[in-house]
């Protein structure tokens, strides 16, 4: 299906990821496959009135809600997909997804799917439902689509050899029927012993597609004054000392989390998010930090066509024929007046289209 200077990019279905997966170039998506992880949707409501009375609503009400509004989006989420991506393969993870309409909602999404003719590839884990594992191998025997398995550091036990044969004996599937994932989450050390977890998985050659995982960008920037910094690209570096080390029996190819931290949290409810951008380049991120949009004395939202002019002045500007985000970056640049700031979501989108782009590129340039 694909080799190691293919790109696998978690994507949280969300707007700003949606809008950056689809404005790549054509000939860009030939080289990624997306591993989409749907996310519950939240309320911005956390308060009801009862009699007059004001009260912040429980956990369980906030639940329900989040569960119905899910419900109303899961036979939006292929169109959106379609739109935004096509009927090439991507992978889909619905384990974010709460357990009540997992199972539900899956079956429903994979049927919606084949109806658009999309190729949709469901992802699993060893301790996925028993219920999801059976919708998701059963996709995969009757379409001979396949399924993506992916691990996680704490598969890695001395059981795991005999829990991934029982997987493949239980569902009746062969490795070559399924697209391997190792995904360590956070990068550290670990990630540079790839060899040490690839001598626990049996017959690493025979499985259809085979790729590690990582990220290392921060939670939040709250560590960072309103500045320039400078992060180093710890998943990819990693990776990429590993596949030049001669020491692996089979090269992954390589895939993050983009510009975002690896574990999904929400932002909290009033949260004031600082004007940044996120420019990704050969080892390291570019972050550009402004100050908060609501903060007393901030500048708001006109910091970004701002910090989008120093980028712009700056040699480590990939240039704006390079990406829709870099396209985007010289239109808000070119006039520090305009009023077309951009916000938090449009920044997310630039930042995150011109990071696949990057990316696609220097595995293009691999020998």
């Amino acid at each position: 299906m694909f080799d190691y200077k293919h790109y696998i990019s978690v994507l949280r279905w969300k707007a700003a990821e949606r809008e950056a997966l689809g404005n790549l170039s054509d000939e860009n998506k030939k080289s990624l496959t997306p591993l989409i992880e749907l996310i519950m949707p939240q309320t911005t409501k956390y308060k009801i009135k009862e009699g007059g009375v004001e009260r912040v609503k429980t956990p369980a009400e906030l639940l329900d809600e989040s569960i119905a509004k899910m419900n109303e989006k899961i036979p939006q989420i292929p169109e959106e997909i379609l739109k935004y991506w096509g009927e090439t393969p991507a992978f889909i993870d619905f384990s974010k997804v709460d357990f009540s309409i997992r199972s539900s909602g899956l079956q429903q999404i994979l049927s919606l799917g084949l109806k658009l003719k999309l190729n949709l590839i469901p992802a699993v884990s060893l301790s996925s439902d028993d219920d999801v594992k059976l919708i998701v191998a059963t996709h995969a025997k009757e379409y001979k689509l396949g399924l993506c398995l992916r691990l996680f550091r704490s598969d890695f036990t001395t059981a795991l050899k005999s829990s991934i044969e029982e997987f493949l004996s239980k569902y009746n599937l062969s490795e070559a029927e399924v697209d391997l994932v190792l995904d360590f989450q956070i990068t550290d050390s670990k990630c540079l012993d790839i060899e040490d977890f690839i001598t626990q998985i049996p017959n690493i050659s025979k499985w259809r597609t085979f790729t590690t995982i990582s990220g290392t960008f921060p939670k939040d920037l709250m560590d960072f004054t309103p500045d320039m910094h400078f992060i180093d690209r710890a998943d990819w570096n990693c990776w990429l000392s590993q596949i030049n080390s001669g020491k692996l029996s089979r090269k992954p190819s390589f895939g993050d989390y983009t510009i975002q931290h690896p574990i999904y949290s929400e932002p909290a409810p009033g949260s004031n998010p600082s004007a940044s951008i996120r420019y990704t380049l050969k080892d390291k991120w570019m972050l550009m930090r402004g100050q908060g949009l609501r903060s007393i004395n901030s500048a708001g939202h006109a910091q970004y066509p701002a910090l989008a002019h120093l980028l712009l002045e700056r040699e480590e500007f990939f240039g704006k024929d390079f990406s829709e985000g870099d396209a985007y970056v010289e239109k808000i640049g070119s006039d520090i007046s305009t009023k077309e700031t951009g916000n938090p979501r449009t920044w997310l989108r630039a930042g995150i289209n011109h990071h696949m782009a990057c990316t696609i590129s220097q595995l293009a340039s691999l020998s």
